[in-house]
């Protein structure tokens, strides 16, 4: 997938693809207004996104209802350098959720796809086009 992004006015960045547009922005400490989610946080919100996405196809291949299901996500930082992080997501379920598919619920869930492009480590080239 090919994505274009354009530099707009003050901090804020416009990434295109496909039909669709994301905007970004930065903090005020960081000379924006907040009016946009920061790129980072667009990363961290893929990951429960895409976990939910696979929780959600889990249940209505079962006919079971996603009312009350909810996922949150927290990460902290792993000693000294401020990129390795640990991430976790908890899945909150309605106390009539089968106990029989709370296992495989699970694995539904970690079969997304962010969380396995980033466990496989990717490269990553920027370079000056020509």
């Amino acid at each position: 997938m090919k994505i274009d992004v354009t530099l707009l006015e003050g901090q804020k960045l416009q990434a295109s693809f496909g039909k669709h547009q994301i905007i970004s922005d930065q903090s005020v400490a960081a000379g924006g207004d907040e009016s946009y989610p920061e790129p980072f946080d667009y990363f961290l919100a893929s990951m429960p996104l895409c976990a939910a996405f696979y929780i959600r196809k889990f249940c209505e291949s079962r006919g079971i209802s996603t009312d009350g299901i909810s996922l949150t996500q927290e990460h902290a930082t792993i000693g000294e350098d401020k990129y390795h992080k640990n991430f976790g997501i908890s899945v909150t379920l309605p106390e009539d959720f089968p106990e029989k598919y709370k296992k495989a619920l699970l694995a539904a869930a970690n079969t997304c796809t962010v969380k396995k492009v980033i466990q496989a480590m990717p490269e990553f080239k920027i370079q000056i086009a020509e």
